[in-house]
């Protein structure tokens, strides 16, 4: 942690470094809060889709998201790499194990899941519910 608790504000953390284990993606949100009249800015590193959801349902006149981005693996993406890419849409769906499967679509056209069974097929899922879609996202 960077300097004090608190130094940034009630609550507020600096991080130096935060580490992360599984090679899966997650989500990089931008927000903006209002607090006493004065607009800050912030990042929020989100892990899960659950989470992601709790975040845009919390959206109010106090804070508001300006930017989804998702972070994905290269086994995800296609690529060598990790890519950040803008996001346009997250769906869950069960495969017909009744396991969660998660697919995401980027602003570009390029659709991502995170199954790892061969010949995988997303018009196969069941239970298809949208997250996220690119309009949730409230102008500041």
């Amino acid at each position: 942690m960077l300097g004090l608790p608190g130094m940034f504000g009630e609550g507020q953390c600096q991080w130096h470094q935060v580490s992360k284990v599984l090679r899966n993606h997650w989500y990089h949100i931008t927000v903006q809060a209002k607090t006493k009249g004065q607009v800050s800015e912030a990042v929020l590193m989100v892990d899960s889709e659950p989470r992601l959801q709790q975040i845009l349902i919390s959206q109010d006149a106090e804070m508001v998201i300006t930017e989804v981005q998702v972070v994905t693996p290269g086994h995800m993406n296609g690529t060598s790499g990790w890519r950040m890419e803008a996001l346009r849409k997250v769906t869950l769906g069960e495969d017909e194990n009744e396991c969660l499967v998660c697919l995401l679509e980027i602003e570009t056209g390029s659709k991502y899941h995170t199954s790892h069974q061969p010949g995988f097929r997303s018009d196969a899922l069941n239970n298809l519910r949208p997250i996220f879609l690119s309009s949730m996202i409230r102008s500041a």
